[in-house]
């Protein structure tokens, strides 16, 4: 059996405990905001940005998460943390622990773990003007909704509009799960010149990776994980790779990214950019 069928059958097998379920529906909230950043906030604007994309499996292994964004290398000292899968404690334990602002919204309460589930943005340097967007369409099996959550970050003279995004998995009809994109994409003040766009956006297939990355690229994006490949592991023993995390970044020129292969907080692995801002008015 391919690994496509084996998916579509565990899939099929997980919809039996199809059921309501109870989705925050008020683009206002529930919110959940707190400033544990150490120190004076900064009056120049940075010469890069580091940015990393996380989604948590459902929030739980929040301390291994903590570890690896303190100690790895790539992942340590972070400008801006985007986090998925969340709910509103472990995204304030995380802030704490690695001194960052943050702001959380949940879109929904999942019914794997009956707490809050969504998406947060954390920084090191002041965050406001918090949103949240409620994505188009629902999950066909019980309704469930998904939602980007968005800030600006306040990085001296910079100011970078920065969306944190879980758009629905293979459950929702593809053309659907293309227009809850294309929908952020379209939800974006075109006042901004600085923005980056990251998170899960469950693309298993090569197809789904293409039609995304066009779909951010004709309204000016750029892929910054472009070339790095898997970022979650799925399946028992997560025997197939398939690349659902990206970060699409506008203003900024890609010094470098990449993943933390080994990290074990999650079925995600953590991906990280480093950015640098490009004069205004750049192309």
């Amino acid at each position: 059996m391919k690994k496509y069928q084996v998916f579509i059958l565990l899939i099929a097998l997980a919809s039996l405990s199809c059921g309501s379920i109870n989705n925050y529906l008020d683009p206002e909230g529930p919110r959940h905001e707190g400033h544990y950043a150490s120190g004076a906030p900064e009056l120049i604007a940075p010469d890069t940005v580091k940015v990393i994309s996380y989604n948590v499996k459902f929030g739980k292994k929040v301390d291994a998460a903590i570890e690896e964004l303190r100690t790895v290398p790539y992942l340590s000292r972070a400008d801006i943390i985007l986090l998925q899968e969340m709910d509103g404690e472990g995204v304030r334990i995380i802030a704490d622990s690695l001194d960052l602002e943050y702001v959380y919204y949940p879109a929904s309460v999942h019914k794997a773990h009956g707490r809050d589930f969504g998406n947060a943005v954390l920084s090191r340097w002041p965050i406001e003007d918090f949103r949240k967007v409620l994505l188009p369409h629902s999950k066909p099996t019980d309704d469930q909704k998904r939602i980007a959550v968005g800030a600006t970050v306040v990085a001296g003279g910079l100011r970078i509009r920065v969306f944190s995004v879980h758009t629905e998995t293979f459950w929702m009809n593809y053309d659907k799960r293309l227009e809850q994109a294309d929908s952020l994409v379209r939800a974006v003040s075109k006042d901004y010149s600085y923005i980056i766009i990251a998170g899960d956006f469950n693309t298993p297939f090569g197809r789904n990776v293409k039609d995304i990355d066009k779909t951010f690229t004709a309204s000016g994006f750029v892929r910054a994980n472009s070339g790095v490949g898997w970022t979650a592991r799925v399946l028992p023993f997560g025997l197939w790779k398939m690349e659902l995390d990206h970060i699409f970044t506008k203003g900024f020129e890609i010094v470098a990214a990449g993943k933390f292969e080994e990290g074990r907080a999650s079925d995600h692995v953590p991906l990280w950019t480093i950015l640098k801002p490009l004069p205004p008015d750049s192309p």
